[in-house]
């Protein structure tokens, strides 16, 4: 009888918007709007204003219909014993081994070079507000980068918990600021980008805008790092009623990631030049940083450097977690080690050790981020939320349903395209 009466009341709540439904919107949400996302102007805004409209039109499709394939493709995963039916135990369990251990490593590549974005955001953020706003102009990388990262790896040590309590807790406010920034950003609009407007592109034109701008669209937005502990949760509290939940929550937190972030974007955009976006590109800082250098306005300052720090601690902390969660998978399926090896004090510190010493090297080296998302980020994140859940549509017969669904070739194209962008960038940089 008890199991039956929580079995109705799941159901019924599944009928209607609940908290746990709010939770874990915001919880996508504050994966997917981070640091990373604060750069989306700065390419959204670089070739102009036909360009710009259509890679904010396409924000939208390129991110929901993706991951709602790699979620769909983790619900049909069972959950058993130890398997909580997660993105690797399904791949496992329909796919096999083989897969699993590849999805592993690029899981793991698709996170790591993320954690060195944020750390050359955070020290060039840091160099950058005690130049404008502090007035110091002697300050070292080799000292902000080492000192910066290790407070982020000192908040680690508190553990899971802690992290995501405290990132809970922020997201909610750190919404609020988007939209307040904005609103600040408007007067100081001049609206030169829409004088561009008149230059009609060429399709040569537009096409290399498209090719510059939309994998950092697809980075943007991406919160690869959180699909599968999303699904797990929803098959856990709503059982089968997760296959109608999943959807609805997911278009919920990609509307109000992309809505939020344009209206911050374009706001942004507005109160620069041409020529201003083309020297911000330039130079490596997030279009924040740029508008508190440019205009001495206090509140704007101030607004800017809380927000992008808030966004690049939120995502760095995030992405360190699934940082060690990936490098114990990896240990577990290609050096062999034992569950009680890689849970241990030791194999956490090795970790702790060796994102510390990479990171801090990319910060004090200020390796392009653009470059990064483009050559490190994307090619390794498409296989994950392009292409495996489209293989899988047709191995496994629970995916049947969704193998005629005219957004499979959104989603194949936009990976191809993702896939190309990336390689023939590290072409690019090998052979230049």
């Amino acid at each position: 009888m008890k199991t039956v009466a929580m079995s109705k009341t799941v159901e019924t709540s599944s009928r209607g918007w609940t908290r746990h439904d709010t939770v874990w919107t915001l919880g996508i949400y504050g994966c997917a709007v981070g640091g990373g996302s604060l750069f989306w102007p700065v390419t959204l805004g670089a070739h102009g204003f036909w360009p710009m409209v259509l890679l904010t039109l396409l924000a939208f499709p390129v991110t929901y219909f993706p991951y709602l394939a790699l979620a769909r493709f983790v619900l049909a995963g069972a959950t058993h014993g130890k398997h909580s039916g997660n993105v690797l135990d399904t791949t496992n369990e329909f796919l096999g081994p083989k897969w699993g251990r590849f999805l592993t490593a690029t899981y793991f590549f698709t996170v790591f070079p993320v954690m060195m974005i944020y750390a050359i955001t955070i020290t060039n953020t840091l160099i950058d507000f005690s130049k404008t706003q502090l007035h110091i102009d002697d300050v070292s990388r080799w000292v902000v980068a080492p000192v910066s990262i290790a407070a982020l790896m000192l908040i680690v040590r508190f553990g899971t918990n802690v992290i995501v309590r405290t990132m809970s807790m922020i997201v909610a406010p750190f919404i609020i600021s988007i939209v307040f920034f904005g609103f600040l950003a408007a007067a100081h609009w001049n609206f030169s980008i829409v004088s561009t407007a008149s230059q009609v592109p060429t399709i040569k034109l537009l096409s290399s805008s498209i090719w510059d701008g939309l994998p950092v669209t697809v980075f943007a937005f991406a919160f690869t790092s959180i699909v599968s502990s999303f699904v797990v949760a929803q098959k856990e509290h709503y059982g089968q009623a997760a296959r109608t939940k999943v959807p609805r929550i997911l278009f919920a937190a990609t509307a109000l990631a992309v809505s939020t972030m344009a209206f911050f974007s374009w706001s942004c955009i507005f109160a620069l030049s041409p020529q201003e976006l083309v020297t911000l590109k330039a130079s490596n800082l997030t279009i924040l940083s740029f508008l508190a250098r440019k205009f001495d306005t206090p509140a704007l300052a101030i607004a800017s450097q809380l927000i992008v720090f808030t966004a690049i601690i939120k995502a760095f902390l995030a992405h360190y977690l699934a940082t060690e969660e990936s490098a114990r998978s990896f240990g577990k399926n290609f050096l062999r080690l034992s569950d009680s090896t890689v849970s241990g004090k030791s194999f956490s510190w090795l970790v702790i050790i060796s994102v510390f010493v990479i990171t801090v090297g990319a910060a004090i080296y200020n390796l392009n981020v653009i470059n990064l998302i483009t050559s490190l980020f994307v090619p390794a994140n498409v296989f994950i939320v392009y292409f495996l859940p489209l293989y899988a549509l047709f191995k496994i017969e629970a995916l049947a349903p969704y193998r005629r669904k005219p957004t499979n070739l959104l989603v194949l194209a936009v990976g191809l395209f993702c896939l190309a962008s990336g390689v023939l960038s590290i072409i690019g940089k090998l052979t230049g």
